[in-house]
């Protein structure tokens, strides 16, 4: 009966002792905002149109409800988060991401969806109601979630799949004032730099030393031009198929870090059939920002360019072409942070267009008020436009409070 004792003891011991490693940790999280924002606009530079527009009042949000749950075993991790964010409409999303170690070799992946409505009744998208039947919902998952694979050992890292392979290399700061713009706003919409995005391909990154690595990308499949390249001669994704190759670098030489992106790529009929064969889209673009870290005073460069061209006859005067530039710095004053920036750029939609032209300002202060952050913001936005009427002379500015509060 005592050696019995022991070993139930022992037992008990083992399972308490194990319990904790098999724990999964739990939190919820949230944010809360709360803002006044004052806008003025004037349309254009036409005498009919000289008035401002003015809009101004207090809103409020909360945001990123999120639920998460991370477990950690020796090398080995696991997590699971449920986000209800609206962003335009209601995103729901799953995720559960998770690594594991053998060797000296570390792989990563994660799947996530977007159950939004699983099922509608008649009615319920505007149609009529004919009969209790369920229906499809707008918006709908329709396919497997696109993810990717990592694979790294510190030095090599390999990234397999749709992913972020090459970085835009923005490094700019702003104030939550709209007067940052994007690359391509009307479209693409990227932050000033090389005009990437997700795209199903790989990558390969190398550390050349602790402070310097390289990576270099390849795009195969169907899907714009490194994940922003829109077809410009009349293709299709079933017509063609997309390749292209970028390469990254990023550094820290003293106090200044780096980074360099330039990416190129093409379509091309994937069907033979004649006519198709003569269509194709080419893009090429480049990114290099600049973040100097000096104590107190922080400056920063962004810098980027895009050019995507049609490659038949017929199409020879499609070229889109996209610039931009920003400039600025923080500077601390103790826990608060002063944002300045300032910038410019253009949209070309064709080689017998005249570019549209803008420019860009934004200052801010940032603050903490016990818990809560309180940051004010004023933007500006200056457009021009040659033979554009509809926008040359447009002009905005805008004044942003927020009060936010994670928990």
């Amino acid at each position: 009966m005592k050696q019995l004792s022991k070993i139930m003891l022992a037992a008990v011991a083992s399972v308490a002792l194990a319990a904790p490693s098999f724990a999964w940790d739990f939190s919820a999280s949230g944010s809360a905002t709360a803002s006044f924002n004052q806008t003025s606009s004037k349309a254009n530079s036409l005498a009919a149109t000289k008035e401002s527009t003015i809009g101004s009042g207090f809103s409020s949000a909360g945001s990123s409800l999120t639920l998460a749950s991370s477990h950690t075993d020796g090398p080995n991790t696991a997590s699971f988060t449920y986000v209800l964010d609206w962003d335009g409409n209601l995103d729901e999303t799953l995720t559960v991401s998770g690594s594991r170690k053998v060797g000296e070799w570390t792989g990563s992946g994660s799947v996530s969806y977007s159950p939004q409505t699983l099922g509608c009744s008649q009615g319920d998208n505007g149609t009529a109601v004919t009969s209790n039947a369920a229906a499809a919902c707008a918006g709908t998952a329709t396919g497997e979630d696109s993810t990717s694979v990592t694979l790294t050992n510190g030095t090599m890292t390999i990234v397999m799949g749709d992913a972020s392979h090459l970085s835009g290399q923005n490094v700019s700061a702003g104030t939550g004032a709209a007067g940052l713009d994007g690359m391509d706003s009307a479209d693409a919409d990227t932050a000033v730099g090389a005009m990437v995005d997700s795209f199903e391909g790989v990558s390969l990154g190398y550390a050349l030393s602790d402070t310097m690595s390289v990576t270099v990308a390849y795009q195969s499949g169907s899907g714009d031009v490194m994940g922003t390249g829109e077809y410009l001669d009349g293709e299709t994704a079933t017509s063609h198929l997309t390749s292209g190759f970028g390469i990254g670098f990023s550094g820290t030489f003293g106090p200044a870090t780096v980074g360099f992106t330039q990416a190129s790529g093409s379509t091309a009929d994937a069907t033979g059939d004649t006519d198709l064969g003569k269509k194709s889209t080419s893009w090429s673009t480049m990114g290099l920002g600049v973040a100097i870290d000096l104590g107190d005073i922080d400056p920063f460069l962004s810098y980027g360019t895009a050019t995507g061209s049609a490659g038949s006859a017929a199409n020879k005067t499609v070229e889109n072409t996209h610039g931009g530039s920003e400039v600025g710095l923080t500077y601390a004053l103790g826990a608060d942070t002063v944002t300045l920036v300032m910038g410019s750029l253009s949209d070309q939609g064709s080689t017998t267009d005249k570019p549209t032209e803008w420019s860009i300002m934004e200052v801010g202060y940032a603050t903490m008020v016990g818990p809560a952050s309180l940051s004010i913001g004023y933007g500006t936005i200056a457009k021009t436009d040659a033979d554009n009427t509809a926008v040359d002379g447009y002009s905005s500015t805008d004044l942003d409070v927020a009060l936010s509060l994670s928990f």
